[in-house]
């Protein structure tokens, strides 16, 4: 790790790389597909010093916190098997991937603790 990328993440608010520390599991598709989301995220958010303090590039910030985007990304792909301007070819890949991702066991409990 380079001199640079230790004091970032040293004075990022939460003192780690949560990349390493995170062992959720997602299917592969719908973590990229979260991860694109914070990146796009950061471009609309990098705004002030502050934000680029706790967050120096948009690698950085996607790496931290695409866990928060994976909601919505499922939210994102569920409304994509219904568009009609989404190519057909496209959408057994997706409804696979939400399927096997709805097996996974966090999933599961993310399911049981949404409220109704």
């Amino acid at each position: 790790m380079t001199d640079k990328l230790k004091r970032q993440v040293s004075s990022h608010r939460k003192g780690r790389l949560a990349k390493s520390k995170d062992h959720r599991m997602v299917h592969t598709l719908v973590r990229k597909i979260a991860w694109e989301m914070a990146a796009v995220y950061y471009e609309h958010a990098a705004g002030d010093n502050a934000f680029y303090h706790h967050y120096p590039s948009q690698k950085f910030f996607a790496d931290y916190e695409w866990r928060r985007f994976i909601k919505h990304a499922k939210d994102t792909m569920l409304d994509m098997l219904d568009n009609p301007l989404v190519s057909e070819t496209y959408k057994p890949d997706i409804y696979h991937a939400l399927l096997l991702d709805a097996t996974l066991p966090y999933a599961q409990m993310e399911t049981q603790m949404r409220p109704n």
